[in-house]
């Protein structure tokens, strides 16, 4: 994974050829450790178990204080196998309260289009009066939106109400709502061809958080290789967000004008990607990535591994823990 920008005329020696192979160099083998490359993935003991009917893949999940839980599948992602990549994307329910739970595609109202829908990050707003409005980051033709549906139960279905485009909106992963058309989102990257995000990872080029309403779309917080998965604390007073090519955890303070600080970062020996606080314990889990490598050069026989972890508050110094 080296990169070499150098010009020169025929026949001369070009004395900026071995600094940037130097740079080259060092920026692959940083990046190749930060996605933990050369690590092998060991099964571990759990009580997880596979729910049919959802092979072709998962991106996200948000839960209702109900215990329906929302998924979005089949996302087209730069570099990533797809196992379907004719189908749209969708969005499945699943009753947590049952016993052997299932899952169930949702069906959409007519006037959206269905058929360029790749879901990405989700989240859920519910409002006084109960109604419950599902966000979805959507890449229709390679481009980013999010979408406003209202879920109807019954008879569990999705009336699209909005799509939110903007040109600060660009290259988004994930999504957490604040209010009624009020939400932040992570940018994990710049460029939409492969082998430009790829540069921009090895060179460790930043990427931000914005924050968008109706009067106003602005970035809030910059300086992260890959923002990734992101959600809020249960006193809504600090943002989680996953830096996911970084290793870290970012706990960002959320100030009166909607910008965000930092006040800390919890150091992972894995990529975390998608996040959810326990609604009881106020504690972050992550869905994880151990060996990132395997995601972009997948091999069915040994395919790449996943983990579920668990963050203590961030006030603790407990270290993390792996679920499953």
């Amino acid at each position: 994974m080296l990169l070499l920008f150098a010009t020169g005329y025929p026949g001369h020696g070009n004395p900026v050829v071995l600094p940037l192979l130097w740079v080259g160099l060092e920026q692959s083998g940083r990046a190749l450790k930060r996605i933990n490359v050369f690590l092998e993935v060991e099964s571990v003991e759990h009580d997880c178990h596979l729910i049919e009917g959802i092979e072709n893949g998962s991106e996200d999940i948000d839960i209702l204080p109900s215990g329906l839980a929302f998924i979005s599948s089949g996302l087209k992602y730069l570099g990533i196998q797809s196992f379907a990549p004719n189908e749209s994307g969708k969005i499945f329910m699943m009753d947590l309260n049952e016993q052997n739970p299932r899952v169930q595609a949702l069906s959409i109202s007519d006037g959206f289009d269905k058929a360029s829908f790749s879901t990405h990050g989700i989240d859920t707003f519910i409002e006084k009066d109960h109604t419950v409005y599902l966000y979805v980051v959507n890449h229709p033709h390679k481009e980013s939106t999010v979408e406003i549906f209202k879920f109807e139960e019954p008879p569990r279905a999705l009336v699209h109400l909005e799509m939110i485009k903007h040109e600060l909106l660009e290259s988004l992963n994930d999504i957490v709502v604040l209010g009624p058309e009020q939400f932040y989102a992570t940018r994990d990257h710049y460029f939409t061809s492969f082998f430009l995000s790829l540069l921009e990872t090895i060179i460790g080029l930043k990427t931000h958080i914005l924050f968008y309403s109706p009067r106003e779309v602005k970035v809030v917080a910059k300086g992260f290789i890959s923002a990734n998965g992101i959600t809020i604390s249960l006193d809504k007073e600090n943002i989680y967000v996953a830096d996911a090519v970084d290793s870290t955890i970012e706990v960002m303070k959320i100030h009166g004008n909607w910008d965000l600080t930092q006040l800390k970062a919890i150091l992972l020996d894995t990529l975390a990607d998608n996040l959810t606080v326990d609604p009881n314990t106020g504690d972050i889990l992550a869905g994880c990535h151990p060996n990132a490598m395997k995601m972009f050069i997948y091999n069915p026989k040994d395919p790449p591994g996943s983990e579920v972890s668990s963050y203590t508050s961030p006030s603790s110094q407990a270290k993390p823990k792996t679920i499953c």
